[in-house]
């Protein structure tokens, strides 16, 4: 234990300084993640970070992608102490909580890697508060003891890509705000997504094992009049793959709440190119040692170059994918995310666990990057 200026405020909730959390494993981590999505969908943009207090670290991300195929990836780490969990900070990104619950600013500065912005978000809806997410294996081990929070919002200011500086201003987005302990290369099988529409979004999180049993669900609507839906209960997934890539092209998803209405939406992804692949860096990324510790990686890759793509694949847990949904005759955009590792997933058998062994042998910096590599993901 060290005590800290933390430790000076009179808001401990726990019997020890603000340095140790309630759980000693690992993956315990404090995370937030943001998304923003041009309004035909040609454009997304990803970025995330988050404190992993018993591992003394802190990982932060951005990730950039474009319809012709184009994908940016920054990635940054340094050491953190019981005193500085509040700067959310790494290498040339930022993330400030300018106002509670009302405003976000994300920035990231002019670096080697072309990707520069200035970014602010508000919700457009109120949040909608997952139900504790406590999931065990078959043999009662935690595999995730979490809190999560959705919410929708609209993005303003700019985007630099490559010396083109792009406004943002209208995107739609989401953020999460998680913290607690996930083993997410042992979830067999997760389904989350954001799917904002002109006047309300769907939050929704479904963990199955690999035989497809339910492990953990629940979701609903969030509406800009500040109403929400009851809560789901139940949700079925069919889900059709680009070949046989790890991202999605169509899904058809039906929600049924604590009443027994059921919500039927459909989803497809008219730009394939455009999504977010959570894992290992490629092996042309750029790495450079920031001192005491902390690094930046950064990499450009083209999701039409079959070898990079085949290698992303390989190397990625997660994906986010930017959909189209329709739901009652209307349509908007967000994030259909899936995960897939542990025994893998019966249902989707092109999905194949990624190989954990790389991380157990002796690596370079770039190698010996966190298994949870999407550890700043949510």
């Amino acid at each position: 234990m060290v005590y800290s200026a933390a430790d000076e405020s009179f808001t401990h909730q726990l019997p020890t300084t603000f340095d140790q959390v309630h759980d000693t494993d690992p993956t315990w981590s404090d995370r937030c993640y943001f998304f923003a999505a041009s309004p035909d969908g040609t454009l997304l943009l990803a970025s995330g970070y988050g404190n992993n207090p018993n591992t003394g670290t802190g990982l932060g991300y951005v990730k950039v992608t474009l319809a012709d195929g184009r994908h940016w990836d920054l990635l940054s780490g340094r050491p953190i102490g019981g005193g500085d969990r509040g700067e959310l900070k790494a290498g040339p990104m930022r993330w400030t909580c300018v106002e509670p619950l009302k405003k976000w600013r994300l920035d990231v500065e002019p670096n080697d890697s072309g990707i520069a912005w200035e970014l602010y978000y508000e919700p457009t809806a109120p949040m909608w508060e997952l139900l504790p997410m406590k999931v065990r294996d078959e043999d009662g081990r935690t595999l995730a003891d979490m809190y999560h929070m959705k919410e929708p919002g609209r993005w303003t200011g700019w985007v630099q890509i490559d010396g083109e500086r792009i406004s943002v201003d209208g995107f739609h987005g989401g953020r999460d705000r998680t913290f607690g302990v996930r083993v997410s290369d042992k979830i067999d099988f997760w389904l989350w997504l954001d799917a904002g529409f002109e006047d309300r979004a769907i939050e929704a999180w479904i963990i199955e094992s690999s035989d497809g049993a339910v492990r953990y669900v629940d979701g609903g609507i969030t509406h800009n009049d500040g109403s929400l839906s009851k809560r789901f209960v139940k949700i079925e997934h069919d889900v059709e793959f680009d070949a046989g890539h790890k991202r999605p092209a169509r899904a058809v998803l039906v929600f049924t709440d604590e009443d027994g209405k059921n919500y039927r939406v459909t989803a497809d992804a008219p730009h394939q190119d455009v999504n977010a692949y959570y894992g290992l860096p490629m092996g042309h990324c750029q790495y450079q040692d920031l001192g005491g510790g902390a690094y930046f990686i950064h990499f450009q890759w083209d999701s039409r170059n079959p070898e990079q793509l085949g290698e992303t694949e390989g190397k990625s847990m997660a994906l986010d994918q930017l959909m189209r949904f329709e739901l009652d005759g209307d349509t908007g955009w967000g994030i259909f995310e899936l995960l897939m590792g542990g025994q893998r997933y019966r249902r989707y058998p092109n999905w194949t666990a990624m190989d954990m062994s790389a991380f157990t042998q002796e690596k370079t910096p770039v190698e010996k990057l966190p298994a949870d590599s999407d550890g700043v993901r949510q």
